[in-house]
């Protein structure tokens, strides 16, 4: 086992699960993260934290010589006008001298835009519709024309322990939108980890891949299968007219935004087979683990 480390710039969510899955077999691993608290939840995974706002790229000089791999999974500061801030271009900047394996940056499907239910893989043309769909697809470009052996993965929505659809419904926090017809996608965290994983292992420069399951399905029967199979109550459905009043452009055009992905070029690329295929037997997974405390959120 090589002594360098990966190093997960925003160790978040997602960052997290890679962190445990790396240091479980015996990868060194740094992460960084904005505060204590979850510094504190870094190490409990097995992994060094730092503590850092994303801003002086300098901070991370002490590490120059010490990472074979970065993970950049830290979300551009987006303003409703369009303009946004974000490290990325400092960071690549800062690794071009220095011999990475590997630079994945987590990106998001949003680059797509909405395709009206169409199949999107990862060679489909991106049409972002959204101020956060433009700034992930500006950031992508920076990555795979950097020095450094760049490489984008772009997940769809993530959920896993803590963070699923089961936990929004059951706390009366998800709506569907105009009947919840548009196709939506997703990937469980842990096939989300591994995704990442194998891409440092086995990624090339200048590639994108594709985050997400094997069965795209519209908003509604995504709900009528939990409603169904876990008893959680149905959610309210939100006019369209409501919705472009309410909500931001961003979440508008994420919740309306209709694409079925297929990720089967990816998951042959990187020669990783999905733990979990379906959202049936990710959520299946999620009720197992934590299904005391969901059902607590429904008597709230």
């Amino acid at each position: 086992m090589s002594d360098k480390h990966v190093l997960i710039l925003g160790c978040g969510y997602t960052g997290v699960a890679l962190a445990q899955r790396l240091a479980f077999k015996g990868e060194p691993v740094v992460g960084t993260t904005r505060t204590e608290a979850r510094a504190s939840i870094i190490r409990t995974r097995g992994a060094h934290p730092i503590v850092w706002d994303g801003e002086d790229v300098q901070a991370l000089a002490p590490w120059r010589g010490r990472i074979r791999a970065v993970v950049c999974s830290i979300p551009p500061a987006v303003e409703p006008n369009g303009d946004f801030t974000d490290p990325t271009a400092a960071i690549l900047e800062f690794f071009a001298d220095q011999p990475l394996d590997a630079f994945v940056y987590i990106s998001s499907t949003s680059v797509y835009g909405d395709r009206g239910g169409e199949a999107a893989d990862e060679e489909t043309p991106c049409a972002p519709d959204s101020p956060r769909g433009h700034a992930r697809l500006t950031i992508e470009r920076q990555v795979l024309e950097a020095a450094v052996p760049g490489m984008v993965v772009r997940p769809a929505g993530i959920y896993g322990p803590g963070r699923s659809q089961l936990h929004r419904m059951a706390a009366g926090k998800y709506r569907l939108v105009a009947g919840g017809g548009a196709f939506t996608n997703r990937i469980h965290v842990t096939d989300l980890a591994g995704l990442v994983e194998a891409a440092i292992k086995r990624g090339e420069r200048g590639r994108i891949y594709l985050g997400s399951d094997l069965e795209p399905a519209t908003q509604r029967a995504v709900v009528d299968h939990v409603v169904e199979t876990y008893g959680l109550p149905a959610p309210v459905d939100m006019p369209l007219a409501e919705a472009r009043i309410r909500l931001n452009k961003n979440v508008l055009a994420m919740v309306t935004g209709s694409k079925r992905l297929d990720p089967q070029r990816t998951l042959a690329a990187l020669r990783y087979r999905l733990r979990f295929p379906t959202y049936r037997e990710g959520l299946a997974d999620v009720w197992q683990r934590e299904r005391v405390d969901i059902e607590a959120l429904v008597q709230r």
